[in-house]
C-alpha cells in the first residue's frame, strides 16, 4: 500500500490521505523497455529459473529460453496497479527466434507454447499453477505460439488467450494458424478494448504489416480477470496427461517491450469544501470502488460515505456526518470488489 498526504488548511488542519491496493500514485501510464541498461535495475524481476533470461547489453535485447523441462519461470515487471476486464490497455514486443522445437522432453512428444502476457504474480508463481494442465491456470491475458507437432497431427498456431480469475470455462481464445520461423523479426501489438471486450493482435514480419490475427472476444459469461504484471513466461510441462503431453525448447531475442494502461486507481485528489461542507473529489476507474474515511489521529478510521463504484471520471465523496472536529483527516480507499 502506498500513501501520499496532501495537507490543506481547514479550521486548524485538514489532512487528506489516499490509500490504494498495489498501486503507486506517481507511476506512469506507459513504459517502454529498450534494454539499453540492465532491466533488473529498472523494475524487472525474475521468478523461477533465472538462467532462462539473459540481458545482452551489446544488442540491447533480452535473450530468452523457453524450456518446458524447467520450472515455471517469469521475467516480469509490475504494472502501476491491478488491471481488470473494465480497463483499456495494450502491450507489445519484438521477437526473433533463433531456435524452436516441440516434443523436446522425453515422453512428451506433443506441442507446447512459448508465451508472453499479463499475469497475476501471486497466481502464476503458486505451487498449483500448471499452464499445461487444463483448468489449472488463472488470471492471464496472454500471447502464445504453438509449433507444429512432430507427427503433424496439430498445426502451429498463434493463440492469444484470456483466462478468468477462477480458471474455469469459458475462456477467451482464438487460433490463427501460423508457423514460427527462425531468423525472422516479428513484432506484436495486443490491444484490449473494454467496451466490446475484445483483444486484437497486430503482427509485423521484418517490419512489414502482416494480416491481423483473429480477435479474441470474451464470452458473455466470462467472469473477469485481475492482472498485475507484464511477463515473459516459460511454462513447465509437468503434470500433463501422458496421452496428450507436449513440450518445447525455443531460444529468441526480445526487445522493445512496451505497455500502455490505465495507470493507478487514484490519480488526482482534491479537497473541494469549506467550513460547513467537507467534500473530496477523486479521479476514478471503472471496476473499482471508492470510499471516504475520516480520522482524528491517523490511527482509527471511520466510514463517512458508502462504497461507490467508479465511473471513469471524477467522483465526489462528501462527509455527511457534520462532525466539526478541530482536526480531521480524510482518506480515500480504492478497492476491487
Amino acid at each position: 500500500m502506498n500513501l501520499r498526504t496532501v495537507m490543506r488548511n481547514w479550521g486548524a488542519v485538514l489532512g487528506l490521505v489516499t490509500a490504494l491496493e498495489g498501486s503507486s500514485l506517481w507511476a506512469r501510464e506507459t513504459f517502454t523497455e529498450d534494454f539499453a541498461s540492465n532491466p533488473l535495475e529498472s523494475g524487472w524481476a525474475i521468478a523461477g529459473d533465472a538462467s532462462l533470461f539473459q540481458w545482452d547489453p551489446a544488442s540491447h535485447s533480452l535473450a530468452v529460453t523457453w524450456d518446458s523441462s524447467r520450472t515455471n519461470s517469469y521475467f516480469h515487471r509490475r504494472l502501476p496497479s491491478v488491471v481488470t476486464m473494465a480497463d483499456d490497455f495494450s502491450f507489445g514486443f519484438n521477437l526473433e527466434l533463433l531456435e524452436h522445437a516441440v516434443g523436446t522432453t522425453p515422453g512428451k512428444p506433443g506441442t507446447f507454447q512459448i508465451a508472453l502476457g499479463l499475469i497475476r504474480v501471486s497466481d502464476a508463481t503458486a505451487a498449483d499453477f500448471q499452464r499445461g494442465v487444463f483448468l489449472r491456470s488463472r488470471n492471464l491475458v496472454e500471447w502464445s505460439w504453438f509449433g507444429t507437432q512432430p507427427d503433424g497431427a496439430i498445426s502451429a498456431s498463434l493463440s492469444p488467450a484470456v483466462v478468468p480469475a477462477d480458471g474455469r470455462l469459458p475462456w477467451g481464445y482464438s487460433d490463427t494458424f501460423r508457423v514460427p520461423e527462425t531468423g525472422v523479426r516479428y513484432g506484436f501489438e495486443l490491444t484490449y478494448t473494454a467496451t466490446n471486450r475484445t483483444l486484437r493482435t497486430q503482427m509485423t514480419i521484418n517490419g512489414e504489416a502482416a494480416a491481423p490475427l483473429a480477435p479474441v472476444v470474451l464470452p458473455r459469461n466470462f467472469t473477469g480477470f485481475r492482472v498485475d504484471a507484464l511477463s515473459i513466461n516459460s511454462y513447465s510441462d509437468a503434470g500433463q496427461d501422458p496421452l496428450y503431453a507436449g513440450s518445447v525448447r525455443a531460444i529468441g531475442r526480445m526487445d522493445h517491450l512496451h505497455w500502455t494502461g490505465p495507470g493507478p486507481a487514484v490519480d488526482r485528489v482534491r479537497y473541494d469544501g469549506n467550513d460547513f461542507l467537507r467534500r473530496v473529489v477523486v479521479s476514478t476507474r471503472k471496476g473499482w470502488r471508492y470510499q471516504l474515511k475520516a480520522s482524528g489521529d491517523l490511527k482509527e478510521w471511520v466510514e463517512v460515505t458508502a462504497s461507490i463504484e467508479g465511473t471513469g471520471g471524477d467522483l465526489v465523496l462528501e462527509d455527511l456526518t457534520k462532525l466539526l472536529a478541530p482536526h480531521r483527516y480524510y482518506r480515500v480507499e480504492a478497492s476491487l470488489p
